[in-house]
């Protein structure tokens, strides 16, 4: 009788673990699951910010300037502000040329730049290091990642550096904020 009685346990043993085997893999079904992110697509959104602080080194000083960027397609507003926020630019340009503080301007960013600050920076190569993570983007400029950072959960570069190959004039980017616009 104890035989019977031994084997009935067994049974009744692999029911039970069955039994709670089951709600185990039920109550597993019940949790709620994080949609898993896809990896960027590394593609240039049309519409785009980015704010943080330029420092830059030439042969004759150095400079602290903070920075805003909006871009839209090939069209753009770069907003500088010196240190501690005392004095800002606003520079646009779009089809109709380029504008600072709403003064048409006749030369391009590039030339304004040199005339204004003694140096310049290749702002429309901005996007393709933030969004694409480029190193390479021309023939003037040496560009090196050193840091990365989470954004929404996307990954952009936080420190860039930027040496110009035949000027004496470098650059770092310290990247705060990205934002795609919609």
């Amino acid at each position: 009788m104890r035989a019977i009685v031994g084997v009935r346990m067994s049974t009744h043993m692999k029911w039970i673990v069955i039994l709670l085997f089951g709600w185990f893999l039920q109550g597993c079904t019940t949790l709620e699951s994080k949609p898993v992110k896809p990896i960027p697509s590394l593609i240039i959104p049309e519409q785009w910010q980015a704010q943080g602080r330029v420092g830059v080194s030439t042969n004759e000083r150095n400079q602290t300037v903070g920075f805003v960027i909006k871009a839209k397609n090939q069209d753009y507003t770069l907003t500088l502000s010196a240190s501690l926020g005392l004095g800002q630019t606003s520079v646009k340009s779009n089809a109709q040329g380029l504008w600072v503080d709403g003064k048409k301007i006749e030369s391009n960013l590039k030339q304004w730049m040199i005339n204004e600050f003694g140096w310049h920076f290749p702002i429309q190569k901005l996007a393709p290091i933030l969004f694409q993570h480029k190193q390479s983007i021309d023939r003037e400029w040496h560009v090196n990642i050193t840091s990365y950072q989470q954004i929404n959960e996307i990954s952009y570069p936080r420190i860039v550096r930027l040496n110009h190959l035949t000027k004496a004039i470098k650059i770092k980017l310290l990247i705060g904020e990205v934002n795609e616009l919609k």
